[in-house]
């Protein structure tokens, strides 16, 4: 059954619906309080109009802000978890039964099964049914009979303008939204590998529509989320139990010890270690804030008068809520049991043995570790062996040393460096502006940055805060050759660099040999020609050096004139130029989506000596002419080689 076949059985069953009321509740959940598993005695609308929450039910997610309408099914459990200010909605209970006529004629619809859907959604128009939901609050508490008829047909009043509403916003009647199947998830495994790319396939989104969706909703990205909630777990675990650093970080999904203590410094603004003797000394020990259910704390029903716990009794059905605070630490353990619990869990008879050891393996990193400047003269302390590096636009030089990174450069839509995916494949994809968040989910070891630009502003602080961080370049173009030593430099990799560039250097003078005596001395360009535009490579960088530096073709007039007045690696070549195009090899990379004969059929383009001379040799996206390195350029090598000598 589709959607509006859906919707139009539910206004069908309403129209010949019989329904009681059985109780109208108006519910305030103070800042960061929670009602658990309340099992809703029937089934139920819930319109929230005040403050923001995480509300479950039977497990389903629902994240709402300011105004939602959410129905329930009698017998669900219902959950909900106030973030840092008021939460406050209305709990309609009623009862509601097709007519006889109506289901001697609907054999196959029963009462249970059209009234019994769970859904949510966020109203159009919120202040009518506002309106409603007030009204119908006040007369059920109004004692005489007329005023419980009128709360009747305020109630039909209140369901129809909600149909109406779910009508026209086309709203699918499944449970749970986006951001709360999310949030729901990560709940549940924070302790696992979890990354935006992980999320984005388990619902089926891509990772930009899932991160606006989830920070819609939620203020926070995806990720962002998960490491504040990993945080406050740790929190806990770091004033409640002895347990180690080691232990407590591997508990909240870090392996590496030292990454969690530079993330935890991160969010809350001290190390773990200095988090935990200022919450010993504190007389009150209450769990940090954060917004919606991050740090939420689990109310559970309790005796007690009615200010303490919230009791509520409306209409013959009960519901309890209470505030539950963390006990205080009472304990206060000497310092040289605190490093002992945050260093290690040991017994007796190991203790000293396991203090050594850690103390030997410290002293091991510190001095394997080696301080290197980089391009913008940050002084950065580079792991001897990285395991996790991030080196995007990197990879081929990552590549060329044996190197596989945590993940890989991408644009758009998730387009990557595919002539290097024979080593790739299995290395997941990330967006070639590093977001932030995205970057923490891949818990690097080690980030290289390919130039300054990539880190302007406050970038580099943030990245540096994740992992230690290495700007290759000062500016924007670097000389590949110096790059490829330099990367090796950092990986501890000199010497297979030289070897690598030594390799290169004698395939492009084999190769410029082979074309001096095939051709002689003869002009070429290479040419990327896309769905609106046609760019032509500067003759220094990119493909543009492959050709005339290493290859040693002449660089034609118009060449020489768009390089000398830009910087980038690929220029804008208009229709004027292109007819001025003195070249006699052209090397087109074709992203167009037509065929080179349907392409070179325009007279502009019949006009180029080398299109005349049928010296026209063209490659797809797959090919490496739009990127540079030991292995693009070698391909490069290959590929003018294949083609131009015959």
């Amino acid at each position: 059954m589709d959607q509006q076949q859906q919707v139009e059985e539910l206004l069908s069953a309403w129209y010949s619906a019989a329904f009681t009321i059985l109780d109208v509740r108006h519910v305030c959940l103070k800042p960061r309080e929670q009602l658990q598993n309340y099992r809703l005695p029937a089934n139920s609308f819930l319109f929230a109009y005040r403050g923001s929450a995480l509300v479950e039910l039977d497990g389903q997610p629902f994240i709402t802000k300011s105004f939602r309408l959410l129905h329930g099914v009698k017998g669900s459990t219902l959950d909900v978890a106030a973030a840092e200010d008021l939460f406050v909605y209305y709990l309609i209970l009623y009862k509601a039964a097709l007519t006889l006529p109506e289901q001697k004629e609907k054999k196959s619809v029963t009462s249970g099964s059209v009234f019994g859907q769970t859904f949510g959604f966020e109203p159009g128009d919120p202040l009518s049914l506002l309106a409603k939901a007030e009204l119908l609050g006040k007369q059920w508490h109004e004692s005489d009979l007329l005023a419980r008829i009128q709360t009747k047909a305020t109630f039909f009043a209140f369901v129809t303008e909600a149909l109406k509403q779910l009508q026209e916003q086309n709203v699918p009647l499944t449970g749970g939204d986006l951001a709360g199947k999310v949030l729901r998830y990560m709940h549940v495994h924070y302790a696992e590998p979890i990354n935006l790319e992980h999320l984005a396939g388990l619902l089926a989104f891509s990772q930009r529509h899932l991160t606006r969706l989830f920070k819609q909703q939620t203020g926070f990205s995806p990720i962002d989320y998960l490491v504040r909630y990993r945080m406050e777990k740790a929190k806990g675990l770091l004033t409640s139990t002895d347990a180690s650093l080691q232990q407590i970080a591997a508990s909240v999904g870090y392996p590496d010890v030292y990454f969690f203590s530079r993330m935890f410094k991160k969010i809350t603004g001290q190390s773990p270690i200095k988090y935990k003797e200022e919450e010993m000394l504190r007389p009150n020990n209450p769990l940090g804030k954060s917004r919606y259910p991050i740090a939420a704390r689990r109310r559970g029903g309790h005796t007690g008068n009615d200010d303490n716990n919230h009791y509520q009794r409306m209409g013959g059905y009960q519901m309890r809520k209470g505030t539950k605070h963390a006990t205080a630490l009472i304990l206060l353990l000497s310092l040289t049991l605190l490093m002992s619990a945050c260093g290690g869990v040991n017994n007796s008879n190991t203790g000293s043995g396991n203090a050594a050891a850690a103390n030997n393996t410290a002293q091991q990193e510190q001095a394997t570790e080696r301080v290197l400047t980089d391009g913008l003269g940050h002084e950065v302390k580079v792991p001897a062996n990285p395991q996790r590096v991030l080196a995007s636009y990197l990879e081929d030089h990552l590549v060329t040393l044996g190197v596989m990174p945590v993940a890989q450069w991408s644009v758009g839509e998730g387009s990557v460096q595919q002539y290097l995916q024979e080593k790739l494949k299995d290395i997941p994809a990330i967006p070639s502006e590093l977001p932030f968040e995205t970057v923490m989910s891949f818990d690097p070891d080690l980030i290289i940055i390919d130039n300054a630009e990539m880190v302007e502003g406050d970038k580099y602080d943030k990245y540096s805060a994740i992992a230690p961080t290495f700007t290759v370049g000062n500016g924007k173009n670097n000389d590949w050759r110096q790059e490829l030593l330099t990367v090796g430099d950092i990986l501890n990799k000199r010497a297979e660099a030289e070897k690598a560039l030594a390799a290169y250097e004698q395939k492009a003078k084999d190769a410029k040999e082979k074309l001096q005596q095939a051709i002689g001395t003869k002009s070429a360009a290479a040419l990327w020609v896309t769905a609106k535009s046609i760019y032509v490579v500067n003759q220094k960088l990119s493909s543009g050096d492959v050709l005339y530096n290493d290859l040693g073709f002449t660089v034609p007039a118009v060449v020489q004139e768009i390089s000398a007045s830009s910087e980038a690696n690929w220029s804008t070549l208009s229709m004027e130029k292109l007819a001025e195009l003195d070249a006699d090899y052209l090397f087109i990379v074709n992203a167009k989506g037509v065929s080179k004969e349907e392409l070179l059929k325009d007279p502009i383009w019949a006009s180029v000596p080398a299109v005349k001379a049928g010296q026209v040799y063209e490659f797809d996206k797959s090919g490496s002419w739009l990127y540079t390195g030991a292995i693009a350029n070698g391909q490069m090598i290959d590929d003018v080689l294949e083609n131009a000598v015959k």
